[in-house]
């Protein structure tokens, strides 16, 4: 379905109006742990959130910091859940450099959480992912799969269509956004021009992306094995629900939950 930026925009300042605001609010929540690991030459940032001995790591959306991206359930861990989040390279507090976007960076974001958590000693565990993040989360589960024990896929895609294409297209200048993911963008990037670079950096390569076909996991999605629980929502304007289904259909066992009245900030 067409649409234009004037009504991108609107739904977007709507997905994350007052409510979303309030609840992303951190009421000073601390971490279990917290540290910085060496991955390939890179430093990472990773804490951990609640104790138990269920672990499930968080892989965040485009924003890159999984407990801003996905602090709700920061703020309502499960009992018996240890939560595991990281910022992927280039952002937050895992610089410098600033975020860069090499074509297999969905690919490098999935090793990256993998190297992760062998290193912090964890040797199975769920994996959540976002948007984005489920991209990688859908490449780590299937790349990984002695690791991996359950997946949780929130709003993402496997594969850019011309119908995403068309929607990115209106979403290039950030200083549009809703206020509130503006200012996400600032506090993870540091100033309203390197925000602006990065995201410029991210569109450019996803309408590359689907010049060359488009795929970004389509053939892992065979390779699942575990348990996968697809959430998306009806009227996501970011990622139509045509992906959910999608993804349910080629990823064999997986059990899909459609939100009528769900849109894309789900995590809110």
């Amino acid at each position: 379905m067409a649409m234009n930026m004037k009504t991108m925009l609107k739904l977007m300042r709507d997905d994350w109006g007052d409510d979303a605001q309030q609840n992303a609010i951190h009421h000073g929540q601390t971490p279990t742990s917290e540290g910085f690991l060496s991955i390939d030459g890179q430093k990472i940032y990773y804490s951990t959130w609640g104790k138990g001995t269920e672990v499930l790591v968080m892989m965040p959306g485009n924003l890159g910091v999984g407990e801003m991206d996905l602090i709700e359930l920061v703020r309502n861990i499960p009992e018996g859940v240890l939560l595991v989040t990281f910022h992927v390279r280039g952002c937050g507090k895992s610089k410098p450099p600033n975020r860069e976007y090499p074509f297999d960076f969905y690919r490098q974001d999935a090793n990256d959480c993998a190297n992760m958590m062998l290193q912090l000693g964890y040797k199975q565990y769920a994996v959540l992912g976002w948007c984005d993040g489920g991209v990688s989360a859908i490449l780590l589960a299937a790349h990984y799969p002695n690791s991996v024990n359950n997946l949780i896929l929130l709003s993402c895609r496997s594969f850019i269509a011309e119908e995403d294409r068309n929607r990115y297209l209106n979403l290039q200048d950030i200083t549009k956004f809703n206020p509130f993911i503006l200012c996400g963008l600032i506090v993870v990037h540091g100033d309203v021009e390197t925000a602006q670079s990065v995201w410029s950096l991210y569109i450019n390569v996803f309408l590359q992306l689907f010049d060359r076909g488009g795929d970004l996991c389509k053939s892992e999605l065979s390779m699942i094995k575990c348990p996968t629980v697809i959430l998306h929502g009806q009227l996501d304007y970011i990622v139509p629900s045509f992906h959910g289904q999608y993804l349910h259909d080629n990823i064999k066992g997986s059990r899909l939950y459609m939100i009528d009245d769900g849109r894309h900030a789900l995590p809110f």
